[in-house]
């Protein structure tokens, strides 16, 4: 899949930043866009409290080869929604399925350079809290071997919250943190199955959270002795090499 500069893309996400600044004003903060790699392939991984997430975090990555999983009903049918939800780089995906083909458009993007963002949590959660993450993040991160980025979003519930047609200004604020590669074993020689790796890229994102927005991740302490330890921090301007790791389960 090609990673190239898209001019509609461009334009689309310089269209939502005008717009969610206008709506916004000052109550949107973006902070630690200073680690986020601007070469190599990179997985984004974000917790999931609004529908204005998946057009928030492309929208403020600094990247423009970026492209993001969606659930399938959104580009299904004809009209304005698919197309808006295509042009803006988005590969659908069945949730809560083994959907190959959209995983192989994934990992081809990820291998070809380019940023992927997803959602580990399948779904939105809203001012419930984070969820334990399906195991696809770690399938894809263990399986390419590329960076992973930890994104954490608080606030977006407000301005879009369930049933909403119309956003209203509340303080939003989006947090790139450290990028990191996960190891493909535990340091006792086990081997770091798919749920694991999830488990610990969503941990890096629960750090970046206030606590009330952590839900099932709560206790960061028990999680990181469980699978803090997969987490390799990646030196700043030096991106790995996407790989293929059949190991990955």
């Amino acid at each position: 899949m090609s990673v190239r500069a898209d001019p509609t893309y461009a334009l689309l996400r310089l269209l939502f930043r005008t717009g969610l600044r206008v709506v916004l004003g000052g109550d949107l903060t973006v902070a630690g866009t200073e680690r986020v790699p601007r070469a190599g392939g990179l997985l984004v991984c974000t917790n999931h409290i609004s529908t204005l997430d998946p057009a928030l975090v492309p929208g403020c990555l600094p990247r423009d080869d970026s492209w993001s999983l969606g659930k399938a009903e959104y580009f299904a049918g004809r009209g304005w929604r698919p197309w808006l939800f295509r042009a803006y780089h988005g590969i659908p995906i069945v949730r809560r399925s083994a959907d190959r083909a959209a995983l192989r458009r994934a990992a081809a993007v990820l291998r070809g350079g380019g940023a992927l963002c997803i959602y580990p949590e399948g779904t939105r959660r809203g001012a419930a809290g984070m969820r334990r993450p399906e195991p696809g993040a770690g399938f894809l991160a263990l399986r390419t071997g590329v960076t992973v980025q930890p994104v954490a979003v608080a606030g977006t519930q407000d301005v879009l919250g369930p049933g909403a047609r119309r956003p209203r200004r509340a303080p939003v604020r989006l947090v790139f943190g450290d990028p990191f590669t996960l190891a493909a074993e535990h340091p006792e020689g086990r081997r770091a199955m798919a749920q694991d790796g999830s488990d610990a890229i969503m941990l890096s994102v629960a750090e970046l959270l206030p606590p009330p927005l952590r839900g099932e991740l709560a206790d960061v302490d028990a999680w990181r002795s469980r699978v803090g330890d997969l987490r390799r921090l990646v030196a700043k301007n030096a991106p790995p090499v996407a790989e293929d790791r059949m190991g990955a389960r």
